[in-house]
């Protein structure tokens, strides 16, 4: 009788197989009773974006920088939509997740890489479809620098992580913690540059909004996708340096919390 040989898989195989069932899963339940999901996810960042160019045409202001308003628009809104986010969705994922975290291969961090990827993938394709259609109507939206926009948008992502993960560890102690987050996000909307960019702001004042990573990523992703546009505050470095910092401290505390996921 031959043998059988059992092959140890590494922890890298087990958590592939994790996530990608986690994945299945997660697209079922999100998408699967309502067909519509990813319909809204493409046409919310387009609707925003339409009532604010018809907003900006009343005030007879149709262009930016030599920029036609929609675009502009565009180029902002779905970057801020998909980090709006992409945070409340990590920083309940461990939780909504919690009764298979008794299962000795899922590990709390699986299903906000999980989450991660959705929303990832949900942002390259909406910002794929958007393009098709502007540029269908007759708008040009080629990126004048694909691999500067792919950077900026990457850098962005990595910081939604860091700050979903420390927001996930949060929940553990104040359950509140999303009621929280809303709070915050909400005025981001306003203050972040959707809808004006860094040239339309007197210098003096550019020091009231450099602080805030997402304002620097809206500024530096029009950038790169605009030749007419050039910011004037924009720095990758920053956004980067604020990625590690929340990534560092997210992984810092999850390990330490890492047994209280399933008891909390």
């Amino acid at each position: 009788m031959e043998s059988v040989v059992l092959h140890k898989r590494s922890s890298f195989a087990i958590m592939t197989d994790v996530v990608m069932a986690l994945l299945v899963r997660e697209l079922k339940t999100r998408f699967g009773s309502s067909r519509l999901g990813y319909f809204w996810a493409l046409a919310e960042p387009i609707l925003q974006a339409s009532v604010m160019a018809v907003i900006f045409t009343v005030l007879q202001r149709t262009s930016v920088n030599g920029i036609e308003i929609a675009p502009f628009l565009l180029v902002a809104v779905v970057p801020f939509k998909f980090f709006a986010k992409l945070l409340p969705q990590l920083t309940v994922a461990a939780q909504s997740n919690q009764a298979l975290l008794a299962y000795r291969q899922v590990t709390p961090i699986d299903p906000l890489l999980t989450r991660f990827i959705i929303e990832v993938a949900t942002l390259i394709l909406v910002f794929v479809i958007i393009g098709l259609i502007m540029s269908w109507l007759g708008f040009n939206m080629w990126p004048q620098d694909l691999l500067a926009l792919i950077l900026v948008l990457g850098v962005l992502a990595w910081l939604g992580f860091g700050i979903g993960l420390c927001l996930c560890v949060a929940v553990i102690y104040w359950k509140d913690t999303t009621k929280l987050l809303s709070f915050v996000m909400a005025p981001m909307f306003f203050i972040s540059g959707i809808f004006f960019a860094a040239t339309m702001i007197p210098e003096p004042f550019w020091k009231y909004f450099t602080w805030n990573p997402i304002f620097h990523a809206l500024e530096l992703s029009r950038d790169a996708y605009f030749k007419a546009y050039e910011t004037p505050v924009g720095d990758l470095a920053f956004i980067a340096g604020c990625a590690l910092f929340f990534n560092a401290l997210g992984l810092m505390l999850y390990q330490v919390n890492k047994h209280k996921f399933v008891s909390s």
